[in-house]
């Protein structure tokens, strides 16, 4: 269980904090009106 546990859910989460902060790092580089402007169009857009 615990093997599981280090191998699948502690990836996932390592990924997905790593996606946030880069999240972040365009938001806070852009400023907060292109910033918001170029995060939802990267990945709201269809």
């Amino acid at each position: 269980m615990s093997d599981f546990l280090e191998s699948k859910f502690l990836d996932e989460q390592v990924e997905s904090i790593e996606q946030i902060a880069k999240f972040i790092t365009n938001l806070k580089r852009l400023g907060p009106g292109m910033g918001e402007y170029v995060f939802d169009k990267e990945n709201f857009d269809d």
